[in-house]
């Protein structure tokens, strides 16, 4: 049986390196974008050609009611999604004192707020079938703060302890609820982060280098396979040694 996959944000960047991955697959792909989605009927077309399907969802899902519509679509499609990936996020550097209200509230809407409202919704059809994975994309800077990153680490430190908080909720009923916290990758917004996207910042990778949306979304893939079976409440950061 193919899988049925949710991916937010998978208009660019992980989220679409992720979406590559599950289209080799064959599996049936639901893609939400918020505002490109030039690269994901090619996507999707991959998908079909290995035997599976998909559609893409515009929506915003710092708006509750446009995330749960993203699950709503995929189980009217599909009748069910086995799969979960909160990846949709925003990026704002600024000092505690440079940071506004709306910018604050952006970040928790759409990091943290997004990722409660679609496993709110994704939840009861998992939960009655007694199966089901979840992963959400945290953030390293979730684990060890940074300056002028406050909200963010805020954000995404909320993911972290969501995931661990439902996945203990979960986990007897047979849905597996886990987390992936990136370090610094190459996607657009790192590079349109000029704190941190510069040689300087690169140096300090253990690595020496900063790391590619496919790698990420190989430890997305495994959390949704076998190797993600004895998996609950993981924190799983590939950051090339920048929090160790």
């Amino acid at each position: 049986m193919k899988r049925v996959v949710v991916i937010t944000g998978a208009g660019k960047g992980i989220g679409l390196a992720t979406a590559k991955r599950f289209a080799a697959n064959g599996d049936h792909l639901v893609l939400n974008y918020f505002d490109s989605d030039d690269q994901l009927e090619a996507v999707i077309a991959i998908a079909q050609e290995n035997g599976g399907d998909g559609f893409t969802v515009q929506a915003d899902v710092s708006n509750p009611e446009a995330a749960a519509g993203i699950i709503r679509e995929a189980e009217r499609r599909y009748g069910r999604v086995d799969i979960l990936v909160n990846n949709a996020g925003r990026l704002v550097s600024a000092t505690v004192a440079q940071t506004t209200w709306a910018q604050w509230e952006q970040m928790i809407s759409t990091n943290l707020g997004g990722t409660w409202a679609c496993m709110q919704a994704v939840l009861p059809g998992m939960l009655a079938r007694g199966q089901g994975r979840i992963i959400n994309i945290s953030s390293e800077l979730g684990l060890i703060g940074f300056p002028t990153y406050a909200a963010y680490c805020a954000s995404k430190g909320g993911v972290i302890a969501l995931t661990k908080a439902v996945a203990k909720e979960v986990a007897s009923s047979g849905v597996l609820v886990n987390s992936v916290a990136p370090g610094p990758i190459e996607t657009d917004m790192l590079i349109k982060d000029t704190i941190e996207y510069n040689d300087e910042t690169r140096e300090t990778v253990p690595l020496k280098r900063f790391g590619k949306p496919d790698e990420i979304a190989a430890m997305v893939e495994a959390l949704a396979g076998p190797a993600g079976d004895y998996m609950v409440g993981q924190v799983v950061s590939p950051n090339g040694g920048t929090a160790i």
